[in-house]
């Protein structure tokens, strides 16, 4: 996941750093595998997804110094967006467990790539 995670963190330690180009091409990266995600967990059809997309990359947008610049940054990102699945579990009274190991499944590439959203 490094080949992941190194690009995405360079981003994120250059918005930090006030680039906003950096900043704005790190959400429009992370939207492609927060969608691809969502989806995954949800099913293509499912109209959540794009809610769940946008809540996430708000939460990292607004959430963004609490970020351990030692850290991984897609650990932090999948924790976060493993968050707002559950917040929506729990608007619809869903009950379902997923270990955060499976941090992975974020940044994973489609089977198929036609199915891309």
């Amino acid at each position: 996941m490094s080949e992941i995670d190194a690009p995405l963190k360079a981003l994120m330690l250059r918005g930090l750093a006030g680039d906003g180009a950096a900043h704005a091409e790190l959400l429009s990266r992370m939207s492609v595998y927060l969608r691809r995600y969502f989806a995954r967990k949800l099913g293509r059809s499912d109209a959540d997804v794009e809610d769940l997309v946008q809540e996430t990359l708000l939460a990292i947008h607004l959430k963004r110094e609490s970020w351990d610049r030692a850290q991984p940054f897609t650990s932090w990102a999948y924790a976060i967006a493993r968050y707002k699945r559950i917040d929506q579990f729990r608007r619809r009274r869903v009950r379902q467990a997923e270990p955060i190991e499976n941090a992975d499944s974020l940044f994973s590439e489609d089977e198929d790539p036609s199915a891309r959203l």
